[in-house]
């Protein structure tokens, strides 16, 4: 229950921080997104059933936050969730490097997915500017990603000590 409420908190406050309170004063490719950072960490930490139920409060805030087709950012939460899942199964994540690379593979996957829906349908969404925004975006919020990870990890392991 404890997983629950810490993600939960972290998400919703995230978002409402970089959504209601920031987005008028920081470009949004600076502000990190905190609803997908408590996907990737319901996935890659919290086992089980558990981290299902942590991982769908964010994904409806990120569908609440994102102007997106309905339920298109919901369901790409949840494939980016087990996605997640699944590195955390197979790869052992404990130091800086894999977590870093790992949060970067995801941030790019999912950028690269949004760029070819987008292009599938008829738009032209990829231009340098948004390019160099994306790497920025991807970049910072995978920085935030290592030490936020490594705490909560590391806190919850000496709690169930």
């Amino acid at each position: 229950m404890k997983h629950f409420f810490v993600l939960f908190a972290l998400a919703y406050l995230g978002a409402s921080l970089c959504v209601w309170w920031l987005s008028g004063f920081v470009p949004w490719f600076l502000l990190p997104d905190f609803p997908f950072l408590a996907i990737v960490f319901s996935g890659l930490f919290v086992p089980g059933i558990a981290g299902f139920l942590c991982a769908l409060p964010p994904a409806l805030f990120r569908e609440i936050t994102v102007s997106a087709p309905s339920w298109s950012m919901f369901l790409g939460s949840m494939a980016l969730y087990f996605a997640s899942r699944e590195i955390g199964r197979r790869f052992l994540l404990r130091n800086e490097p894999s977590l870093l690379s790992a949060v970067v593979s995801l941030l790019a996957a999912e950028s690269f997915s949004v760029v070819l829906l987008l292009s599938l349908s008829g738009a032209r969404p990829f231009s340098f500017l948004w390019g160099a925004q994306e790497a920025v975006r991807i970049a910072w919020t995978s920085l935030i990603a290592v030490p936020l990870f490594l705490d909560l990890s590391v806190r919850w392991r000496r709690v169930k000590e």
